[in-house]
């Protein structure tokens, strides 16, 4: 029992009161005084009753387990019996319930569940306020409700599918690619970005998405593909979502079939590089990178993936541990040029995964290049890397930076993909028709 606002007000009046009536000894001050009090005791009376009726709470169902992805969403559907009317206090960040106010009775609650980290998340049951008619006073009440929600990494399904990938890609040297031009072969829908032309618009798609989306097509071959990784991250989310693009880049160079220079950096310092490798052997590096990394540390592989597929991910990573592939090079470069000149800039599709904000110097400059160079560039970063600072001044700030490297980059003609909209495509074109 706490009192709120109003009853913390009401608590002065009466001290005030009170003390007058001490010191004057007026038969008028006790008498308001004690007028004063009536609506405390009549507020403590009712809250004593909601108290012992507390114990009729029903939640339905009380033990819940939820598996997913980060990132996601999920709904859980509740029925709240209640005995009094009780408004929700603020849940955790990654919960957001239907309606805030419980009436008396039985209460149908929808709870979205939408953890942006991946990690086990626990909850041992909700918190429900109860206040008098006057609000004066209120009280807390524990719903039951366990909750346990495994929110695994982003990474996890385009694992899966890199894994399914391998041998399936098809690889012939410099063979025929798609490039996004005028031609006839469809390659994907996109939202449409200022510059695109209105006859490509897909007005079907458009209307039932509720936004534009506009139709690429093929057009001539490209001669090779270049990946930069830049494995900088804030915190865990934003890191979490890098990692997954970094798969998803790789899942996409590898579909074209071209070799693959990959190049993993952290700011200056290159980390590793590979130089004309095949696809199947950039899906190889890349899933062993992510798993050795961002998974194994704080996950158990065998309860991520099926026992034979965990040790044919394990086997494969000390295949290329004995190979020399998973070696780290850790060598500092003096300036940005050095590490864009390990790329084939000429007519290629270059994919550049990691944080704007932190790279804008290299990011800007690699974008100049490629258009320079005939080629075409598509980055791969978060949607909010700001999603990890806790500071609002500084996310700010990151925010307004972001929004510049963004529109530098559509004005040279550079595609910007996000998370959620690279997972689409991945999952469009790995789903059977």
């Amino acid at each position: 029992m706490r009192l709120t606002s109003r009853g913390l007000k009401l608590l002065l009046i009466q001290l005030l009161l009170a003390s007058f009536t001490i010191i004057y000894r007026d038969i008028l001050l006790l008498i308001a005084t004690l007028l004063a009090s009536l609506p405390m005791l009549f507020s403590i009376y009712i809250i004593v009753k909601a108290r012992i009726r507390s114990g009729e709470i029903v939640c339905e169902p009380k033990n819940v387990k939820v598996k997913m992805i980060a990132g996601e969403e999920k709904s859980l559907s509740l029925i709240i019996y209640a005995p009094v009317e009780l408004r929700l206090a603020s849940p955790p960040d990654w919960i957001k319930a239907s309606t805030e106010t419980l009436k008396q009775g039985v209460n149908n609650v929808k709870l979205t569940i939408s953890p942006r980290a991946s990690k086990i998340y626990k909850l041992d049951y909700i918190t429900a306020v109860f206040a008098d008619p006057l609000k004066i006073l209120c009280e807390d009440f524990r719903m039951p409700l366990w909750l346990e929600v495994t929110a695994y990494p982003r990474a996890l399904p385009l694992i899966i599918e890199a894994l399914r990938m391998i041998g399936k890609t098809g690889y012939g040297g410099e063979v025929a690619g798609p490039r996004k031009g005028r031609g006839t072969e469809y390659l994907w829908s996109r939202e449409y970005q200022i510059g695109d032309s209105l006859s490509s618009v897909d007005w079907k798609a458009s209307a039932r998405l509720e936004k534009l989306i506009v139709k690429d097509f093929s057009e001539e071959s490209y001669k090779a593909i270049g990946l930069v990784y830049d494995i900088r991250a804030i915190g865990p989310i934003t890191s979490d979502e890098v990692n997954a693009l970094f798969l998803s880049s790789v899942i996409s160079a590898a579909r074209h079939g071209l070799p693959i220079t990959m190049i993993l950096k952290n700011g200056l310092t290159l980390i590793s590089e590979y130089h004309s490798i095949d696809p199947d052997t950039a899906l190889k590096i890349a899933i062993s990178y992510s798993i050795k990394n961002y998974i194994a540390s704080n996950w158990d592989v065998y309860e991520l993936l099926e026992p034979k597929t965990a040790s044919q991910v394990f086997s494969m990573i000390r295949e290329l541990e004995t190979s020399g592939l998973l070696e780290t090079i850790q060598l500092k470069m003096n300036t940005l040029n050095e590490i864009i000149s390990k790329l084939t800039l000429q007519e290629s599709i270059i994919y550049y995964v990691g944080n704007m904000v932190l790279d804008s110097e290299f990011i800007l400059e690699l974008s100049r290049r490629v258009k320079a160079s005939n080629g075409e560039l598509i980055v791969l970063t978060s949607e909010k890397p700001w999603a990890d600072l806790d500071k609002l001044d500084e996310a700010y700030i990151m925010y307004l930076s972001y929004n510049r490297i963004l529109d530098a980059l559509q004005k040279t003609g550079s595609s910007v993909m996000f998370y959620r909209e690279a997972s689409r495509r991945i999952s469009e074109i790995s789903t059977p028709a």
